[in-house]
């Protein structure tokens, strides 16, 4: 009985998170102003498709992501060649986490979002931590975007 309790418990908690997980990619495609995406492998392909969905409708859309991933695979090529109003920012070093920022509103956070199979995704709109991750940002994007010539050549290495 206790297996079945715990069995039942799980599927529910994975059932709630996979529900959490296709909301915050509803709400990331549905952006109005502005998503900056943080992640450090671009490696979900919804979410890759949510944030391109975003840029066609004409929303700013500024992905950063670890300059190693441009040879990890994953969507980074994906997602690059996408609408212009779609930026990417090599970082060059490690990212901690992945997180997107919507509308200057609210955070999503967590392996979650850039990881196929992960559950972990919060949602949070505290206004400290939305001001501190949009204040990393803007420092980050400071140096301006990489052209999509620019990240093919650095992938195909020529």
């Amino acid at each position: 009985m206790k297996r079945l309790m715990l069995l039942t418990t799980l599927l529910c908690s994975s059932f709630a998170n996979a529900q959490r997980a296709a909301s915050v990619l509803q709400s990331i495609a549905g952006a109005r102003t502005e998503l900056i995406a943080v992640l450090p492998t671009v490696g979900r392909q919804d979410l890759a498709v949510a944030l391109k969905a975003a840029a066609a409708r004409g929303t700013k859309v500024f992905l950063i992501t670890e300059a190693a991933s441009v040879h990890r695979g994953g969507y980074l090529l994906n997602v690059s060649h996408g609408p212009d109003s779609l930026r990417t920012y090599l970082y060059r070093g490690t990212l901690p986490e992945a997180w997107v920022l919507v509308d200057n509103a609210w955070v999503a956070t967590g392996a979650g979002l850039d990881q196929e199979g992960a559950s972990v995704l919060e949602v949070s709109q505290d206004a400290a931590v939305v001001q501190r991750l949009n204040a990393w940002a803007r420092q980050v994007t400071q140096a301006g975007p990489i052209s999509r010539p620019d990240l093919l050549k650095l992938h195909f290495g020529k």
